[in-house]
């Protein structure tokens, strides 16, 4: 595909992600657009620094590296359990053996770094320089950067003192941000859906998804802002908040706390995807046979040249998201397949379709370009079985506001997925012209 077209499609794609938040704003007039102009100027300049410019590049390329080097620590641990079973080379990719032993491994190492207060200097240090430069809240800063390292989860916990008395703009950044975003803990095991034990591949894709933790950060402010302008500027919280105390007073209560936490989103996640994974399953076999019937599955196969051999789940998924896909930058020919994933994370959940997206690119269905994108737009928790995740974590913390959370969920939702879609249309656009 010419590197023009990609640049003219994404061009568009910002315009056309824009104008959708913009018809469903609470308060069209409201809009603050010198805070959103900032916000979306910020996300562009991120991608630029982390990408091109050297010294920032570099950086982040040590970080990946000691992300994916932790990975060979997790393995260890596994190892210890499950012996040669861990061994990808010799038994192929095992998902049991390798991703939750990661889980549960990013899990205790957030706990030790919480406890001696490095999380809480990062999110601090990151959340001021959020402030002054997009001018937000300091409630709304410091929960957007803490989704960054802790998730949608355990993120609030950072501005639980504060959750009862912020505005309704505010709760709605927040909420939306939690969903824009993955988690530092999660990325392990999005790295080994994508480079199937290659350390190459896991340091490539580690540099991805990090840069795209930072863009979706400043993405979901721009869509929250524009789905729920602040209004009620008397009652915004203070400039200068403080980050919450540490999970725990022991340092191997923590490394245990981290680590069970660790276990729960493994084995939810195990339980979740056995039986999504049947469930879509069954459907597809319900759907083939009712594309049988109405005799389209040959069409299918031949239009898609055999990637979709009958009428499916994934199939349907992909012709409603293709038009989002295409304006994000990827070639039309690819806009089923890459829809496809995008209408999986939001109906099921992101790892469902990195699952998928892995496969895709074992098979060379998708071009580098089309893989690089897709990346980009899946590194984010919006999807429908996110939305309890977060009312959870924000009504255990303030059960007076479970009402008004309940009422922006869905709109919030809508924002995330929208951040989530901007970030890999910024990323296909700067990728179209740096390359």
């Amino acid at each position: 595909m010419h590197p023009q077209s990609t640049i003219i499609q994404a061009g568009f794609g910002f315009i056309f992600l824009l104008l959708i938040c913009f018809c469903f704003s609470e308060n069209k007039k409201a809009i603050n657009w010198k805070l959103i102009l900032s916000a979306f100027v910020l996300q562009n300049v991120l991608f630029l620094l982390i990408r091109y410019v050297p010294f920032v590049h570099s950086m982040l390329s040590h970080v990946s590296g000691a992300l994916v080097s932790l990975l060979g620590h997790a393995e260890a641990g596994a190892k210890f359990i499950f012996g040669d079973l861990v061994d990808s080379k010799k038994y192929g990719f095992i998902f049991l053996m390798v991703v939750v032993p990661t889980i549960i491994f990013f899990g205790s190492l957030i706990g030790s770094l919480y406890f001696f207060g490095i999380i809480q200097r990062l999110i601090a240090g990151m959340a001021f320089l959020l402030r002054k430069t997009i001018k937000l809240s300091g409630a709304e800063s410091l929960i957007v950067i803490a989704d960054i390292f802790l998730g949608q989860a355990e993120g609030p916990i950072v501005i639980g003192p504060y959750i009862k008395s912020m505005t309704r703009s505010e709760l709605a950044c927040a909420f939306t941000a939690g969903l824009a975003n993955i988690s530092g803990s999660t990325m392990g095991m999005y790295l080994g859906f994508l480079s199937a034990g290659d350390p190459q591949q896991s340091l490539l894709f580690a540099n991805y998804l990090l840069t795209a933790c930072f863009m979706n950060a400043v993405s979901a402010i721009v869509f929250a802002k524009i789905l729920f302008p602040e209004t009620d500027f008397d009652n915004v919280s203070s400039q200068k908040v403080e980050v919450s105390a540490h999970f725990s007073t022991n340092l191997l209560d923590s490394i245990f706390t981290g680590a069970m936490t660790g276990l729960k989103v493994a084995v939810s996640l195990v339980t979740a995807l056995i039986a999504i994974i049947a469930l879509v399953h069954m459907i597809d076999n319900v759907l083939a046979g009712f594309g049988g019937l109405i005799h389209v599955n040959g069409y299918i196969n031949s239009s898609t040249n055999g990637v979709f051999k009958d009428l499916s789940l994934e199939y349907i998924l992909g012709q409603i998201f293709r038009i989002f896909a295409f304006f994000m930058g990827i070639n039309w020919i690819e806009t089923l397949n890459v829809g496809s994933l995008l209408g999986q994370k939001v109906a099921i959940n992101e790892f469902v379709a990195y699952v998928s997206l892995g496969e895709m690119k074992m098979h060379n269905v998708l071009s580098e370009n089309s893989i690089f994108i897709s990346t980009f737009a899946l590194s984010s928790f919006s999807n429908f079985s996110s939305i309890g995740i977060s009312l959870g974590a924000f009504g255990v913390l303030a059960p007076s506001r479970q009402k008004e959370l309940t009422a922006i969920a869905w709109k919030a939702l809508f924002g995330a997925v929208l951040a989530g879609f901007m970030t890999a249309t910024v990323a296909g656009f700067w990728h179209g012209i740096l390359g």
